[in-house]
């Protein structure tokens, strides 16, 4: 059972855990398992109380591990009354088993006010029903055979009695009953993987219902499950700060799981977020959450239970009672996996293509009006809409031309630096990992290309002429960030005071000037040379080759190149030098500078780089970036949680890790790349939202959270994780990751604005999280579009894997290839179109005849498939 130190975080006032008693009463029992043999799960009931074991074996030639038991729910009320369960029926129907049982008092024996007993069988059914059908009778006791004679006894009172705890006994309150259904149903797949390179998972789809009779002041109820190794993978979507926190309310529950891992040994247990509705969540609040006790037993649990917010998205359990009546009863579902044969520390893969396909396959398809604005509702748009308003309206009201090294430069600002520096201006421009103007100019230019509009290209050039014209130090390294004061002045500092040095020391001066940065350095470099395959402008390689050489000479040893550098003597800073994911994102720069050179230096630094992420990063799950510490969730950089053995860990330097390893593939046609993106990509996954939720008003299917100890739904970083995914789609051809990137581009539009959504995960507000700027929501995510729209356009078939995506505005609701020449495909949109729907069908050698909602379009050469054929909606 779930062990008492444990139990004790949860105890602050006088609550009661129940714990599971002996009643002698035979044994029943149950065994479940797959056709295949490869999971069975054994239930009896032995005296009264529950053992669920479940166990998983590679082939039936293999023995059984058992990995996970369960004892039953704990329940905890305010009441000092002491309950047990007791299950008294198993029954087995195919795959499915059901285990009914009741919620009981332990009550004393020895009743003043009654001597009469009754021999009765080893029921205590019959004892309950003696009572109440006896209008005298407040309370019942049953003594099990062999405590006060050789049969069972009853005992009747006519007043409820001190209760107090004995095994020789089962009691109860006239009337008050509390019944529990649970039905445990086992399957070779809980979910339904679209073609044979997924693997199935199989597992157990878990219901529990319990109805009570009375009124109980409730605090929690929860399914516990004890983990029979020691695990050398241990995840839950958040971390904890002391005793008594929980790893995910249902607030945090975007891509909701505790992962448990030990060699090929995998189990996870999954909440059932279709299950959850608004007004269910209201009356009884549901977690998952993870104690890893590393010198006892390492537990995972989902159940009832309230939170409260008691640090920057760190959550205390809350023991306010939940008012739990006959009218309502308790009702919870989710997934139990248990798996072996997995890749040691990989099955969090099998997981996340789990998440995809059992809840956000079915939702993006059922949200082609994803991309509609919940902020202003009359932002109904389709792509065209949003990339006019992006680029004219919204574009034009933050750009600022000036001189500047006796050039035509310009920002596109972002209106921080009043706020977040104290500076009297707002004309600046961010070159940083999030505020990046560099890239926004980039998809400003390629708009500017597609239809024909000069003075767009001019003003988006003006960009790259003002990143170039930063005042590079002699060994390469340069400032992020630029302001134009009210005297039409220049100004360059190295980093931001909102997320960096300064904000590590509690010793710091208000405003942090004198930083450089690599991470910021690093992803202006990459844009400068994506702007080099536009515009082949000869400042680019002599000002990106500077600052490849300031990273390769700042490498270390064991690859790590340091976050933060000092500006006289730009020696590294102490913390993020030895453990730093941002190393990723200088890989990238390097793989794309050797790209533009042929320096193959810089490949082996690059590749140097990538294997420090693969032996330091990936195994410990340090991903360490100065957002992990230094952003709105400030925390110590020695910061572990010692209670799930996990360390903070961000999400945007594994974007660029992604990037990293699809472009090294890309360079070294070396498959271990092409599979070391996936295991990245994931891994990146698990903040993936791949449900919406109730308690939210806006549609969140798709977006992306941000970290371990942060609680935001659908962040803008969701555009530069929509081109990962595209990225890794072209080479896989995977619709997982095709989905998963359509998905996270509308999804920002839904928030538009804004960076986020509900930036505490809900509990203190269904709102809008910081307006940011237009290079954190609106300009990132149409950069992105601008990247793809000529590729997949309006909707987008995969002929050769016989798959396809409605892109924009519309979902693709089936695909019919017949005779290898015929091609037919049901579209829906609810948006109106003033053009026809552009249909692009890809990967296919041979003229097709195509129909589209059924009406045939005619036969289309392999040309004007890729191009795009039209589509009348």
């Amino acid at each position: 059972g779930y062990h008492s130190e444990i139990a004790m975080h949860r105890l602050v006032s006088l609550v009661l855990v129940v714990w599971l008693v002996s009643v002698s009463y035979g044994k029943q029992s149950g065994v479940l398992s797959t056709n295949t043999n490869q999971v069975v799960a054994q239930i009896n009931t032995q005296d009264g109380s529950l053992l669920e074991i479940y166990s998983t074996r590679t082939s039936p030639s293999q023995p059984w591990q058992k990995v996970l038991t369960h004892t039953g729910p704990q329940i905890v009320t305010n009441s000092s009354s002491q309950l047990v369960v007791y299950w008294d029926s198993i029954n087995v129907n195919g795959d499915t088993m059901k285990i009914s049982g009741h919620v009981l008092y332990m009550l004393d024996t020895n009743f003043e006010d009654s001597a009469t007993y009754y021999n009765i069988t080893n029921n205590y059914n019959d004892c309950m029903n003696l009572c109440n059908n006896d209008t005298k009778c407040k309370a019942w006791t049953f003594v099990r055979p062999g405590y006060q004679a050789q049969s069972a006894r009853c005992y009747l009172a006519s007043s409820v009695p001190t209760p107090t705890q004995n095994i020789c006994c089962v009691s109860g309150v006239s009337g008050q009953t509390v019944t529990m259904t649970r039905t445990i149903q086992i399957s070779e797949s809980i979910y339904s993987p679209p073609s044979s390179e997924y693997q199935s998972v199989a597992g157990y789809i878990i219901s529990h219902q319990a109805e009570t009779s009375y009124n109980i002041d409730l605090v929690s109820y929860e399914d516990w499950y004890d983990y029979l190794n020691e695990p050398s993978f241990a995840y839950s979507p958040h971390i904890k700060h002391q005793p008594g926190d929980l790893s995910c309310p249902h607030w945090e529950f975007k891509a909701p799981a505790v992962i448990l891992q030990t060699y090929d040994i995998l189990s996870s247990i999954i909440p059932n977020v279709t299950s959850l509705s608004k007004i269910g969540l209201l009356a009884y609040p549901v977690n998952i959450d993870l104690e890893n006790d590393l010198e006892s037993v390492t537990s995972f649990g989902y159940g009832i239970a309230g939170s409260v917010l008691t640090m920057h998205a760190i959550y205390g359990r809350n023991y306010q009672v939940l008012q739990w009546g006959p009218s309502d009863p308790l009702r919870y579902q989710y997934f139990l996996v248990v798996s072996a044969g997995q890749t040691p520390n990989q099955g969090y893969r099998l997981i996340s293509q789990f998440f995809w396909y059992a809840f956000g396959h079915n939702a993006l398809i059922s949200s082609p009006n994803l991309q509609s604005n919940y902020v202003n509702s009359s932002k109904h748009w389709l792509w065209d809409d949003w990339r006019t308003d992006t680029w004219y309206r919204f574009a034009d009201q933050q750009y600022v031309g000036f001189q500047c090294a006796n050039l035509n430069c310009g920002t596109l600002t972002s209106d921080r630096l009043k706020w977040a520096e104290g500076f009297g201006t707002n004309n600046d421009a961010w070159f940083n990992p999030w505020f990046q103007t560099l890239r926004t100019a980039y998809g400003w230019y390629l708009y500017g290309q597609e239809v024909n509009d000069k003075s767009i290209i001019n003003k988006a050039t003006s960009v790259l002429n003002l990143a170039l014209s930063a005042p590079q130090t002699e060994s390469g390294a340069f400032p992020g960030i630029f302001w134009l004061d009210n005297q039409n002045k220049t100004n360059w500092v190295d980093d931001s005071g909102w997320a960096s040095t300064c904000r590590a020391l509690p010793t710091a001066p208000a405003l942090c000037i004198n930083y450089y940065h690599s991470f910021s350095m690093a992803w202006t470099g990459y844009w400068m040379l994506m702007w080099l395959q536009l515009s082949n402008d000869s400042r680019i390689l002599p000002f990106t080759e500077n600052l490849g050489n300031f990273f390769i000479l700042n490498q270390s040893p064991s690859g790590v190149i340091p976050s933060w550098y000092k500006p006289v003597t730009l020696t590294p800073y102490n913390h993020l030098s030895l453990i730093n994911s941002e190393t990723a994102s200088c890989a990238l720069f390097l793989i794309k500078l050797y790209e533009a050179t042929g320096n193959k230096t810089y490949l082996t630094a690059a590749i140097k780089g990538m294997n420090f992420i693969e032996s330091e990063v990936i195994p410990s799950r340090r991903w360490f970036d100065f957002e992990t510490f230094v952003s709105c969730s400030q925390k110590p950089f020695e910061f572990y949680d010692m209670f799930t053995h996990q360390y903070p860990e961000n999400n945007l330097a594994k974007i660029q890790a992604c990037f990293a390893a699809i472009e090294l593939y890309k360079i070294t046609n070396d498959t271990n790349y092409l599979d070391l993106s996936q295991q990245l990509v994931d891994y990146l996954s698990l903040t993936q939202q791949i449900y919406s939720h109730p308690l939210l008003s806006p549609n969140l299917i798709g977006g992306l959270t941000t970290q371990n100890t942060d609680s935001e739904w659908s962040d803008a970083r969701q555009g530069y994780a929509a081109d990962v995914y595209f990225q890794i789609y072209q080479f896989t051809n995977k619709l997982e990751y095709l989905e998963r990137g359509v998905a996270a581009l509308r999804a920002s539009y839904q928030v538009a604005p804004y960076e986020n959504w509900a930036h505490t995960g809900g509990s203190q507000g269904d709102i809008p999280g910081a307006f940011s700027g237009f290079h954190w929501g609106q300009g990132s995510a149409t950069t992105t579009l601008e990247q793809y729209n000529l590729k997949f356009r309006d909707a987008y078939v995969n002929f050769k894997y016989g798959h396809g995506v409605g892109v924009n505005g519309c979902s693709i609701t089936q695909i019919t290839i017949q005779n290898s020449n015929s091609l037919s495909v049901q579209i829906v949109s609810p948006y109106t179109w003033s053009r026809p729907l552009i249909l692009v069908v890809d990967l296919v050698d041979i003229p097709l005849s195509v129909t589209v909602n059924q009406k045939n379009l005619g036969t289309f050469s392999v040309a004007q498939l890729k191009q795009g054929i039209y589509v009348k909606m």
